[in-house]
């Protein structure tokens, strides 16, 4: 098959290249040969490339930027999926999109998680413009798969465990506050460019949760990162209404991967194990890069 990734030297973007170009053909454009909010840009690139499958991981993910420019984020959270998803249906392909769990409020009792059928209700802007990009994807496609996550981390990219090295590494004496009443499952975007291309193998169609097992709190997560690399750096507990009021995020930020388990085509492992191989694999570049 023939794989048009967008937003390809992200975080995820990069490992799904990696991940899927083993097996199929993998087309990587910038940003400024392809932006996605751009109509015409995005027909010409769909007539000149002629893809298979169109896999988007574009996104504006920063809670504050999200909620300080509307303009931007509508332009690339919404809009540019639903160019995606009317181009992928008169050409005539599958379109992968990826979403995440602040489609959700999170105020489900711990330890109960959201399934894909659970109804949203997003808090911050992002929730509702990645709430509004599944909409315009499901609305204008008839050959979609719509993958939630949370939590990701992974070598490219900035991401929470990279910000916990960072603190330790170059020595900061200020604590980092983190948050110890808020649950998520850490998920490695290698792991989740495995089941993206679980998931194409085996022409799965819909919305799917994909993130690893079990669950953490930040501030057990960066407990976590720090032990594994026997690195040291204050962090201490706080709620997550202590930082920036909390209102944004929700507090219970768990899926459950019911749909692909169903289906049997999930890969996902305990968040644990996942992370402890990450870190076994790259910590010491983790660690060089974030003296840097």
């Amino acid at each position: 098959m023939k794989i048009l990734i967008l937003g390809g030297t992200g975080g995820l973007g990069s490992d799904c290249r990696k991940v899927l170009g083993q097996e199929h053909e993998v087309i990587c454009p910038g940003k400024e040969e392809v932006d996605v909010v751009s109509w015409d840009v995005v027909i010409e690139a769909f007539d000149t490339l002629s893809p298979d499958i169109v896999l988007n991981c574009v996104g504006l993910t920063d809670l504050e930027t999200c909620e300080a420019d509307p303009f931007a984020l509508r332009k690339i959270n919404v809009e540019g999926p639903r160019n995606l998803a009317q181009s992928s249906a008169r050409f005539g392909c599958k379109i992968v999109h990826v979403s995440c769990g602040h489609v959700f409020d999170g105020r489900k009792a711990m330890p109960q998680p959201y399934f894909e059928d659970d109804a949203p209700n997003p808090l911050s802007a992002y929730g509702k413009s990645k709430l509004e990009s599944e909409t315009a994807v499901r609305g204008n496609s008839p050959n979609y798969i719509i993958v939630r996550t949370n939590w990701l981390y992974g070598m490219h990219g900035h991401n929470f465990v990279k910000t916990v090295l960072q603190h330790a590494v170059r020595g900061i004496a200020m604590p980092m506050r983190l948050p110890d009443d808020q649950f998520g499952a850490p998920t490695w975007s290698h792991r989740l460019a495995l089941q993206i291309r679980e998931l194409l193998n085996k022409d799965g169609r819909g919305s799917y949760h994909a993130t690893a097992y079990g669950y953490c709190s930040p501030f057990e997560l960066a407990r976590h990162v720090l032990k594994k690399l026997k690195l040291k750096a204050p962090i201490e507990p706080c709620s997550l209404t202590a930082l920036n009021g909390g209102t944004l995020q929700p507090v219970n930020c768990v899926l459950e991967n019911r749909l692909s388990k169903k289906q049997g085509v999930n890969v996902m492992v305990d968040w644990e194990k996942d992370l402890d191989m990450f870190l076994e694999q790259f910590g010491d570049q983790l660690i060089e890069e974030a003296g840097q």
